[in-house]
């Protein structure tokens, strides 16, 4: 064979294993659960891991997916930070919100135990004074029939 056969396998052989490196690289990128790692790609290309670590592409593709995982793990930390933090300040107003209701409640209850209490003495008072009013109806009216028996006697006497 010639050099110039051999260089032409060497190069069909590079661009199949440039291919296989990113095809495994996508697969990486895309998947969060495969580790970003030159031992990875060398499992999914089934490429030994000198030969991935010799080619400089794969170390900084490998080094940026590593980054934008720790920016958005960073980023969901902070949304979730945020989540609970809005939460935490919901649980806040609804716990003021509780507590001035439960205020009302007391409140009201207060006042209804005072409203039964005046309604109870005004029924007493009304019992009483209707009561106090007969008594003095009937005493009215045997005073008038005291006084028809005096005008009555009067009346014979002249």
């Amino acid at each position: 064979m010639s050099d110039q056969a051999y260089d032409d396998k060497n190069k069909e052989d590079y661009d199949q294993i440039t291919l296989l490196l990113n095809d495994a690289l996508n697969k990486i990128e895309s998947n969060p659960k495969l580790p970003a790692t030159q031992t990875q790609v060398s499992e999914l290309t089934g490429i030994h891991r000198n030969t991935v670590r010799n080619r400089e592409f794969p170390a900084k593709r490998l080094a940026d997916i590593k980054k934008l995982r720790k920016e958005k793990a960073a980023e969901e930390t902070k949304l979730k930070a945020d989540k609970i933090s809005e939460l935490t300040e919901t649980i806040d107003q609804l716990s003021a919100e509780l507590v001035y209701w439960f205020t009302e409640y007391k409140k009201a209850n207060r006042d209804r135990e005072d409203y039964e209490r005046q309604v109870k003495l005004n029924k007493e008072s009304a019992t009483f004074y209707k009561s106090a009013y007969e008594k003095e109806k009937d005493k009215v009216r045997d005073l008038e029939a005291k006084n028809e028996l005096l005008k009555e006697l009067m009346r014979d006497s002249k």
